[in-house]
């Protein structure tokens, strides 16, 4: 039988682990080695013994492109033993033979984290290897060859988030997708003439998997017309019921409507007005009265078409309608591109509070047209980028660099659609590595609440209608850095930095007179508050967040007081 017949019948006999250098292959593969019984082979040690010289001995005296030619051929070899283990060199995937040849035989595991955190864990290795290619600014030679190899790496069968986790939690992961079939992950028909296409198609921006569920994120302009297209694949070929904003269905209902009926789908649509108002049980019932009037059935698709409040309610009725029904989330703002649509978190409020009534229920996708923006106001462009900025600062340095330098472009007229895809590509990765990591909130997941503690507190005090949610995690932004400068977490410039930045986005760095005991009380009601403590993120640095459930009650009530100041 050929190789690819063997891939094909499900004679999937190696694990293959692709990744930037120092992402953990190493250490994952010979957990998994011994896990199952099998040989660990790492290519870069199979170069060695060939050649009698290190990869980094080779790429220093003859160049990469001699190298790589070097390392085809020891993937080649490597390809050819099974059972196997194969931890690979970080630019092995490049080469479209090797994807390939990979690929006949092996479930190919993209390990993936930030550069930030990949620059941490190479710095504190002691296995004192070499990593020519790594030489200079750590971490910004660690971005350039993520940004060259992502598009190579995303065609892997399983996409693997390392950030926050142990290498055995990234080994019981590709083990449960193993045990749940790898021939599933590893088939169809066109994987291996997709693998090797040179150079090879790109993929959806970012990519969450839980370990249950898995789905893309797509980030680009004209992505509604695609909408159809995007549905196929993801096998939902069934009525789209619509639940949008009246806002957004105004401005772009026509458009969506015409490629639904393109694509040939059937289709019904519920609108709701804009506004937190809309986000209530009563709304959620009346959805689901219209839904059982329409003889919705499991197999049809509910697609939320607006903003994080739609997002969240129609999030809500597909989780609880049937018991659960497929979720598309369509975002049409900056913040709900970036943060809400991401992640499965879905609710509605009641009287008492915000997001009482919820699950975690993922989409199957989340699809992201920047054209859509193009009818937000300034304030409203501005209040999305707070999130953008937040994952920045616990993340990404040097997606932080990224926003000072073009942070007027990104909320003047005309709207850039090229910089705005790259910017909320980029933070969309962030968020899904965080929640994949930690789909429910157990951990790392922890860290998106920069600035949130304080940002809710003046919410819930200004009865969510003096400032939009990213103007008032703006806000806690800022005292969240005044926290973490008075604890010695780190200096002043990260305060300066991270409100100039803010300032010139348009967003406030306080919230001038605001009752400071209402936000403060509202904060001991928040979800955030830990056996009657208050948890804080802070920063140790831009990319080192840490979680804080220590900060004196005083210093607390002396931030607060300082931000509310008129």
């Amino acid at each position: 039988m050929s190789p690819a017949n063997e891939a094909a019948s499900g004679a999937v006999r190696q694990i293959v682990l692709v990744g930037l250098s120092g992402v953990g292959k190493s250490a994952t593969g010979a957990i998994l080695a011994d896990r199952l019984g099998w040989p660990l082979i790492d290519t870069d040690d199979l170069v060695t013994e060939a050649e009698g010289r290190t990869p980094a001995e080779l790429i220093t005296e003859d160049g990469e492109p001699a190298f790589r030619k070097i390392e085809e051929r020891v993937v080649a070899e490597a390809a050819r033993r099974v059972p196997a283990v194969i931890a690979t060199g970080g630019g092995a995937f490049l080469s479209a033979r090797s994807r390939r040849t990979l690929g006949e035989r092996g479930l190919l595991c993209w390990l993936d984290a930030t550069p930030t955190e990949i620059a941490r864990r190479v710095r504190e290795a002691v296995d004192g290897s070499e990593r020519p290619l790594l030489a200079g600014d750590l971490e910004a030679r660690l971005q350039e060859l993520d940004d060259e190899r992502r598009v190579a790496y995303s065609h892997a069968d399983l996409w693997v988030p390392t950030q926050g986790l142990t290498p055995e939690d990234v080994a019981e992961r590709i083990l449960r997708a193993w045990g749940g079939g790898a021939s599933a992950l590893a088939g169809g028909e066109r994987r291996l003439e997709r693998l090797g296409m040179h150079p090879p198609a790109v993929g959806p921006a970012a990519i969450v998997d839980t370990g249950e569920d898995r789905y893309p994120i797509w980030v680009g302009a004209g992505e509604l017309a695609r909408l159809p297209e995007r549905l196929h694949q993801l096998g939902l070929d069934g009525t789209v019921y619509l639940v949008a904003d009246e806002n957004v269905m105004n401005a772009h209902g026509e458009a969506l409507v015409e490629a639904l009926d393109a694509g040939g789908f059937r289709g019904a649509s519920y609108v709701v007005p804009s506004g937190e108002p809309s986000k209530r049980l009563r709304v959620a019932e009346e959805i689901y009265a219209w839904l059982a009037e329409s003889r919705a059935e499991r197999r049809d698709t509910i697609l939320a078409f607006g903003g994080g409040v739609v997002g969240d309610l129609a999030g809500h009725v597909a989780a609880t309608y049937l018991r659960g029904m497929p979720l598309v989330q369509v975002p049409t703002t900056v913040l709900a591109m970036n943060d809400a649509a991401i992640g499965g978190k879905v609710a509605v409020d009641l009287p008492e509070g915000k997001n009482l009534v919820g699950a975690f229920h993922q989409p199957r996708a989340v699809i992201s047209d920047v054209e859509l923006l193009r009818t937000l106001p300034r304030r409203a462009l501005a209040e999305g980028l707070a999130e953008v900025v937040k994952h920045a600062l616990i993340l990404d340095p040097g997606l932080m660099d990224e926003i000072e330098r073009h942070a007027g472009a990104l909320v003047a007229p005309p709207l850039d659609a090229e910089l705005l895809t790259r910017v909320t590509a980029r933070s969309a990765r962030l968020k899904s590595l965080v929640v994949s990591a930690d789909p429910r909130e157990q951990g790392l997941r922890a860290i998106l609440n920069y600035g949130h503690t304080i940002g809710h507190g003046i919410e819930a005090a200004t009865g969510y209608t003096d400032f939009l949610h990213g103007e008032a995690v703006s806000a806690g932004m800022m005292g969240a850095a005044r926290i973490g400068e008075r604890l010695g977490l780190h200096d002043r410039e990260i305060i300066a930095r991270q409100g100039d930045v803010l300032r010139a986005l348009g967003l406030p760095l306080t919230a001038p007179g605001v009752d400071p005991e209402a936000v403060l009380g509202a904060m001991r009601l928040d979800k955030k508050v830990e056996r009657g403590r208050l948890r804080f993120v802070l920063l140790e640095e831009i990319g080192r967040p840490v979680v804080r459930n220590d900060v004196p009650e005083d210093l607390v009530r002396e931030i607060v007081r300082g931000l509310v100041a008129s």
